[in-house]
């Protein structure tokens, strides 16, 4: 009788001993709660006239590159997002003045330039699309949205992701996420 007293306390000691909480890790769970996507932009660029600066090389790279900035800011503006000011003066019920800016400041790495189109017009288009890890999207789901820049930094990707690149027979000059 008396070893029953002492022997069934020690194995529900040690049985609970041994058995987990069933709680993970936040990052491993948040890991497994977001699947990365892929989110995709265009920039654009151009020249002043087309029929004649198509064969300055200068000039074409010049509008090849403004498209490529213009590609980096719009992907910036979705991940981030854009601060805008604005003010509007009214006077005896009529809008006599209606003024905006905006302005994007953050650090985008990983991004990869998906295709750089020239179009007839003379409009040169870059696509670009940057893969958003889940330990990223976590971080944006746990932050404020005017902190988000500040806490969140877009990590490098963690796997091979050449595997897969998209044609650019097939890139739509939509915005869209995968």
């Amino acid at each position: 009788m008396t070893l029953r007293w002492i022997v069934t306390p020690l194995l529900i000691l040690g049985l609970t001993a041994c058995a987990s909480d069933g709680s993970k890790d936040s990052t491993q769970q948040a890991d497994q709660e977001f699947e990365p996507i892929t989110v995709r932009v265009s920039g654009f660029g151009t020249y002043e006239d087309a029929s004649k600066d198509r064969l300055n090389t200068r000039k074409r790279l010049l509008a090849r590159r403004a498209s490529q900035l213009d590609a980096y800011r719009n992907l910036a503006e979705r991940v981030y997002g854009t601060v805008i000011y604005g003010s509007s003066t009214v006077n005896d019920f009529v809008l006599r003045n209606d003024t905006f800016r905006t302005y994007v400041d953050s650090y985008i790495r990983g991004a990869k330039m998906v295709a750089v189109n020239e179009h007839s017009d003379g409009v040169v288009e870059t696509v670009m699309e940057l893969k958003l890890e889940p330990r990223f999207r976590a971080c944006v789901s746990r932050v404020a949205d005017d902190e988000v820049q500040d806490r969140c930094s877009i990590p490098m990707p963690r796997d091979n992701d050449a595997v897969g690149d998209v044609q650019s027979k097939s890139v739509d000059s939509l915005y869209y996420l995968d």
